[in-house]
């Protein structure tokens, strides 16, 4: 919270210090529970890493082929209306978001889409806020979503209980979604009084 070193810095000093606590201090970390802790975050880990590894290609083969200016294109014959182009937008970016990585989603799509929401006469603060939370729900919505996968790998279960388990959820994002969307008070008020909203 002060800022002294970053989120990664914070959580490897985290797992020393539970280390560090769990062996010396409190002795309920031998060696034998440690070694099989090590092999199973490897194993995790190498299978997260392949997941990641395996979206970025299909990622850099989509951008290779044009794919996300192409479901661009699409949209802005649908950009005359504010509301059609929300609407258009959100279901955009849910889809890109699943099939592509978040990163690399929001560099292509943000400065494509941005001037157009400026265009229809959406803030680019709030379009920007909604391009997030869409691609969010996109990474986590199964059966797609790469971030879905990882989560699924991480928790040891399957991915058709996770989608079953991850319904109601998605109602709530899905409506979220939509309230940030259509009425744009939630995102704004803060920033309009404080002149920052654009």
């Amino acid at each position: 919270m002060t800022g002294v070193g970053t989120p990664t810095e914070v959580s490897s000093f985290a797992v020393i210090y539970g280390l560090v606590v769990a062996g010396l201090l409190y002795q309920e970390l031998g060696i034998r529970p440690l070694l099989k802790g090590v092999i199973d975050c490897a194993a995790i880990s190498g299978m997260i890493l392949f997941i990641l590894a395996a979206a970025s290609s299909f990622a850099w083969t989509l951008t290779m082929a044009l794919f996300p200016q192409k479901l661009v294109e699409l949209l802005t014959s649908a950009h005359q209306r504010e509301w059609v182009f929300m609407v258009a937008s959100i279901v955009l970016l849910i889809v890109t978001g699943s099939i592509l990585e978040g990163l690399p989603a929001l560099l292509i799509l943000a400065p494509i889409l941005l001037p157009i929401a400026a265009q229809v006469g959406v803030s680019q603060l709030h379009y920007g806020i909604v391009l997030v939370i869409a691609m969010g729900i996109g990474a986590f919505a199964p059966p797609v979503g790469a971030c879905f996968y990882v989560t699924c790998a991480i928790c040891g279960t399957t991915l058709e209980r996770s989608a079953r388990a991850m319904i109601p959820y998605l109602i709530v994002l899905f409506i979220g979604i939509l309230l940030v969307a259509f009425v744009p008070w939630f995102t704004l008020y803060l920033p309009t009084k404080f002149h920052l909203a654009g």
